[in-house]
């Protein structure tokens, strides 16, 4: 996935700033939310942002 690509399209978040927001600090999708607003619209981009978390996350 490309760091332009929209994980959230409600919101217009990329996977660049999902990524950014794990490299702050985000572990886990509440955290996500609150830094990026990601799936608080229509939750769509949930199991995407899970699974990015699955992958980006040490755990």
């Amino acid at each position: 996935m490309d760091r332009e690509d929209l994980v959230c399209i409600c919101k217009s978040v990329s996977y660049g700033q999902i990524e950014e927001a794990i490299h702050n600090g985000a572990q886990t999708y509440e955290d996500i939310l609150e830094e990026t607003e990601a799936g608080s619209v229509c939750g769509g981009c949930i199991e995407r942002i899970d699974e990015i978390l699955d992958r980006l996350v040490i755990k």
